[in-house]
C-alpha cells in the first residue's frame, strides 16, 4: 500500500465527518497577534485562531491552554523550548516537511480532527495522554528520541503510524480505537507497550520492526492482529497475558524463544499465554500451530508445578511425566516421538539382553554356531528386546532365567505404555 494511500474504511469515515462550528473557548485573536504574543513567551488561552502557522524559529515556550485552533499548520518550525497544546481543540492541524521539537511536543486532553503529523522530529518526550482523536489520526515519516504516551487515547477513527522511528518507550497503553490500528515500516527500538488497547477493527503492524519488548498484555483485539510480516531484531520479546484476542495471526517461529514470561523463568504466566495461542491457533484451523502451542503449554506447566527432595514423590512424578509424556509422545503431539522412544527402548534393552546372553533360554540359535557366537548374541537379544515391548511378558515368561527376568518386566512394561501413547497420537494426528 502507499504511504499516502489511506483504507477505504479510513477515507469512508473522513467523508461522514463534519467540520463542526466549534464554539471558540474564548475571544478570537489573529494569527499576528498570536505569534507577537509567542515571540514574548506568552502563554495563549481561552481563544479562538483560525488559520495559525507556524515556521521558522522559536527560542521562548509555545504554550496553548483551552485554546481553539483552526486549520493550524506547523511547516520546518525549530522549536528551543517546550511545545504544548493542553486542553486544546486542533480542528484539521498540519505538520509538514520537518519540523523539529527540542524539549518535546505536549498535546495532553487536547481533541485532535483530522489530524495529520508529518516530519516530526521530537527530541524530548511526546505526550498525547487522554488525546481525542477525530476523524483519521495520521502520524508520518516522524522522528521520536523520547518517550511516546498514549495512554487512555481515543481515536474515533483510524489511527496510522508510518515510517516512524521509536528510539524510546513507545507507550501505547489502554487507549481504545473506535476503527483500527496501523503501524507500517516503523521502528521501536524500545519497548512498544500495547497493554490494555481496545481495538475495535484490525491492529495491524506488517512491515515494522521491533528492537525490545511489544507487550500486547490485557489487549482487546475484536478483529485479526497481523504480526506475521514483522521483522524482529535479536532481543525482541512477546507478551500476551490476559489478552482477549482470537485471531492473533503469528508463526511458531516467531515466538519460539522469545515470550518474555518464559525467557523469565515464569513458567506459569507462560502457561496461560501459550494457552491463549492454543486457542488462537485451534479457531484459525492451524492445527499443527496447535499441537506446538499444546506442547509449549504441557511443558510450562509441568515446570511451573512445586517439587523439592523433601517430597520425594513430587521429584519422580516430574520425571515420569518429563520421559514418557515429553519424550516419549510430545504429549499427545508427536508420533514420531512415540516411534523414536520405541526404538531406543528396544536398542537399550538389547544391550542389556547381550550382555547377559548366558541367562537367556535359548533352544536353538538362529546361526550355527553358539548362542555366545557375535552373530547369535545380537540377534537373539534385538528378538528377544523386540518380543518382550510388542508382546508383552506373558509371551516370553520362560525366556530367561534369575535377574533377567526383571528387564523382561521393565521392558514389557514400557512397551505397552508406549504403545497407548502413540496410539493416542496417532489417532489425534489423523482426526483432525
Amino acid at each position: 500500500m502507499d504511504l499516502n494511500e489511506a483504507p477505504v474504511e479510513t477515507m469512508a469515515h473522513e467523508e461522514n465527518a463534519t467540520d463542526l462550528a466549534l464554539t471558540p473557548a474564548g475571544p478570537g485573536l489573529d494569527p499576528a497577534e498570536v505569534l507577537a504574543r509567542l515571540a514574548r513567551g506568552e502563554a495563549i488561552e481561552h481563544a479562538k485562531v483560525v488559520g495559525l502557522i507556524l515556521k521558522g524559529d522559536f527560542p521562548m515556550p509555545v504554550r496553548f491552554r483551552n485554546v481553539t485552533l483552526v486549520r493550524p499548520v506547523i511547516d520546518r518550525a525549530r522549536f528551543a523550548d517546550e511545545v504544548s497544546f493542553e486542553h486544546c481543540t486542533l480542528d484539521r492541524p498540519r505538520f509538514v516537511k520537518r519540523s523539529e521539537f527540542a524539549k518535546g511536543l505536549n498535546l495532553s486532553a487536547s481533541t485532535l480532527i483530522r489530524a495529520e503529523l508529518r516530519g516530526l522530529i521530537v527530541a524530548g518526550s511526546f505526550c498525547c495522554a487522554n488525546v481525542r482523536a477525530r476523524g483519521r489520526f495520521l502520524v508520518e515519516g516522524a522522528t521520536f528520541r523520547g518517550r511516546i504516551r498514549f495512554w487512555e487515547a481515543e481515536f474515533g477513527g483510524w489511527a496510522e503510524f508510518r515510517a516512524c522511528a521509536f528510539h524510546d518507550v513507545a507507550d501505547f497503553r489502554s487507549f481504545h480505537a473506535e476503527q483500527g490500528f496501523i503501524v507500517q515500516k516503523c521502528t521501536f527500538h524500545g519497548d512498544a507497550l500495547f497493554r490494555g488497547v481496545h481495538v475495535s477493527k484490525k491492529w495491524q503492524a506488517d512491515t515494522s520492526r521491533f528492537e525490545a519488548m511489544l507487550d500486547l498484555s490485557k489487549a482487546k483485539l475484536h478483529d485479526f492482529a497481523y504480526l506475521e510480516g514483522i521483522e524482529q531484531g535479536p532481543g525482541m520479546r512477546f507478551a500476551f497475558t490476559n489478552a482477549l484476542a482470537d485471531r492473533i495471526l503469528v508463526r511458531p517461529g516467531q515466538i519460539e524463544g522469545r515470550l518474555a514470561s518464559e525467557c523469565a523463568g515464569d513458567r506459569a504466566q507462560a502457561m496461560q499465554e501459550y494457552g491463549l495461542l492454543k486457542r488462537v491457533f485451534e479457531g484459525l484451523h492451524r492445527f499443527e500451530d496447535e499441537d506446538w502451542a499444546f506442547y509449549r503449554f504441557k511443558v510450562n506447566q509441568r515446570l511451573s508445578r512445586p517439587r523439592s527432595w523433601s517430597r520425594p514423590l513430587s521429584k519422580l512424578s516430574q520425571l515420569a511425566d518429563w520421559l514418557l509424556l515429553d519424550r516419549g509422545c510430545g504429549y499427545g503431539t508427536s508420533p514420531s516421538r512415540a516411534v523414536g522412544a520405541a526404538l531406543l527402548i528396544i536398542l537399550g534393552f538389547a544391550a542389556v539382553y547381550a550382555a547377559g546372553i548366558d541367562l537367556l533360554n535359548v533352544e536353538k540359535p538362529p546361526f550355527d554356531g553358539p548362542a555366545t557366537a557375535p552373530a547369535n548374541r545380537l540377534m537373539i537379544a534385538a528378538l528377544t528386546s523386540v518380543s518382550a515391548f510388542t508382546s508383552g511378558f506373558g509371551d516370553i515368561r520362560d525366556a530367561a532365567r534369575g535377574w533377567m527376568n526383571v528387564p523382561l518386566i521393565a521392558e514389557s512394561l514400557l512397551g505397552t505404555l508406549l504403545w497407548g501413547l502413540f496410539i493416542v497420537a496417532f489417532s489425534r494426528k489423523v482426526i483432525r
